[in-house]
């Protein structure tokens, strides 16, 4: 009975070792839930970091493009020298750059080339191969000033000129003919058109200017 009686009261103390043996198994699970929080942190870090990377990137491109834009093309316009503008509807313009930004060139001392051309007594009109330079100014009859702003997308490319070429050439003739200026006496109806070579303006001549025969 004795016997008996110790193995029962063994039996329920054999029975508690699975007990033991779940516990202890615990403490694994929470580890391997800390690990994960570590590793997931440790991606977020990585993240933030290439993010901020990024960021920073775009905005040493932005201010690039802000102080070495369209408006770093000031450093090729030579003061002494006259430009011509071109623009993409065809015209151009000759005169001194004075304000090349990303937004607006600024000319002035403007001249343009208009094509000479006569009409016949049956109204067929013809054009002799010449150009005449004209002065901007108040000959024009809507009297423009001498200035010009042109917003830099209407601007197909400009150069600067020689003093050796022939507009130039032509510019200073009539500097020297017109010290004081045009005369605003002698009104012309006559404003610059556009020209498909886009090279030069057509219309019909009626001032008295210098003019450059076409090589």
């Amino acid at each position: 009975m004795d016997f008996m009686n110790r193995s029962e009261q063994a039996q329920p103390a054999h029975q508690q070792a699975p007990v033991s043996s779940a516990s202890s198994s615990a403490p694994v699970s929470r580890g391997d839930k800390g690990a994960h929080r570590k590793e997931t942190s440790k991606w977020s870090r990585v993240g933030a970091v290439a993010m901020l990377f990024a960021l920073t990137i775009l905005i040493v491109a932005a201010i690039g493009v802000l102080f070495y834009g369209p408006s770093d093309q000031s450093k090729f316009v030579d003061k002494s020298k006259y430009q011509a503008v071109f623009l993409t509807n065809g015209q151009v313009y000759f005169g001194k750059l004075t304000n090349v930004s990303k937004d607006f060139f600024k000319l002035n001392n403007i001249y343009y080339l208009t094509q000479n051309s006569s009409t016949d007594s049956k109204g067929t009109t013809t054009t002799d191969g010449n150009y005449t330079l004209v002065k901007l100014g108040c000959q024009q009859i809507h009297d423009p000033y001498d200035q010009m702003v042109i917003e830099t997308n209407q601007v197909s490319f400009w150069e600067n000129l020689q003093d050796s070429g022939k507009v130039v050439t032509s510019i200073n003739q009539f500097v020297k003919q017109n010290p004081k200026g045009p005369d605003c006496t002698q009104v012309s109806n006559q404003t610059q058109a556009t020209s498909n070579s886009a090279t030069q303006g057509t219309g019909t001549n009626s001032t008295t200017n210098s003019t450059t025969k076409n090589p």
